[in-house]
């Protein structure tokens, strides 16, 4: 098999490679957005609270 018989291979194997990826990544940012609530319609009623709590007395 000369390489000229392996091209449209490579760039099927390509093609199929980057779907994958895309795929991937679009799912990734899809759980990502529906974990913090971006674009949803409902707005969650957790109210964030800081993890720490501020003192500002070393400032002055």
């Amino acid at each position: 098999m000369n390489t000229d018989e392996l091209f449209p291979l490579y760039i099927i194997i390509s093609v199929v490679v980057f779907l994958f990826f895309m795929f991937f990544l679009f799912i990734q940012l899809y759980l990502k957005a529906k974990k913090e609530n971006i674009g949803g319609c409902c707005s969650t009623d957790e109210k964030s609270t800081p993890k720490f709590k501020g003192n500002d007395d070393h400032l002055s």
